[in-house]
């Protein structure tokens, strides 16, 4: 069967909902034990519970993944818990739709501090417990919009753009390790966060999915499992050979003029 897990110990960042939830449980069903890891430790705490019912095994962890002591508590966590880590999905972040020139400092800091400096220092307190272990997969989450973009998101795009080349020099760096690096860009897909961009800007889901339909081949918005099906397939052995990749998940968006 494609995509084992068994016997595998995974933590997933931003796991309380949206793209992290559907990869929480999506890694869960292929056999791992996960570490569900949110800001808000009541969703975690929920999506613990549906693994559980399900029969998987799962612990939540309540961190702000932009804190160096919460970063190492996390890897500490799943280290105590479960003995191991053999993937590390770093999927949280936030959004910034703001005009560059209305952009304050707080707000550029935060974004960076919650889309690039999270995944340093999650990856910095993990690598060495799979360095130990003889190797291990991390996926980093990105955007379309570090191909493609839109005016007012400034900040977010150049985390997004700037997770890639992350993710380039941390494969290179610990290859030797058997620890392979990748990342995924989803495109529009139907989460919390992006229904409350949409209501920022006085739009509905309909209004998303009618433009999506339009501009988009496959016709759709995607959905969390679409992006969670490519993590489980990133993090098994089944991509033994595959390192430093960025995979597009946008139903074909960005290939269009």
């Amino acid at each position: 069967m494609l995509m084992q897990l068994t016997d595998r110990v995974a933590i997933v960042t931003g796991a309380g909902r949206g793209i992290g939830r559907a990869t929480a449980e999506r890694l869960s069903e292929a056999g791992a034990s996960v570490v569900v890891a949110d800001l808000n430790g009541d969703t975690a705490a929920a999506v613990v519970s549906d693994i559980s019912a399900a029969g998987g095994a799962a612990t939540g962890v309540q961190v702000d993944v932009a804190s160096e002591a919460d970063a190492a508590r996390l890897a500490q966590t799943a280290l105590g818990q479960f003995g191991r880590i053999d993937v590390l999905v770093n999927n949280a972040g936030i959004g910034l739709y703001t005009p560059l020139v209305e952009t304050t400092l707080e707000q550029w800091n935060r974004v960076l501090d919650v889309n690039l400096t999270a995944l340093f220092l999650c990856s910095k307190f993990c690598i060495p417990i799979m360095q130990e272990a003889g190797g291990g997969s991390i996926i980093n989450i990105a955007s379309v919009r570090a191909l493609a973009t839109t005016a007012r998101t400034t900040a977010y795009t150049a985390t997004k753009g700037a997770v890639i080349g992350l993710t380039r020099a941390m494969a290179t760096e610990f290859g030797d390790d058997g620890i392979r690096v990748n990342c995924v860009l989803p495109g529009a897909i139907d989460t919390d966060m992006m229904r409350e961009n949409l209501a920022e800007d006085g739009l509905t889901l309909a209004d998303a999915t009618a433009g999506v339909q339009q501009n988009t081949p496959l016709r759709r918005l995607g959905a969390g499992r679409d992006i969670a099906n490519m993590i489980a397939f990133l993090s098994s052995a089944d991509a033994s050979y595959i390192t430093g990749a960025s995979f597009v998940v946008d139903g074909g968006r960005t290939i269009q003029l």
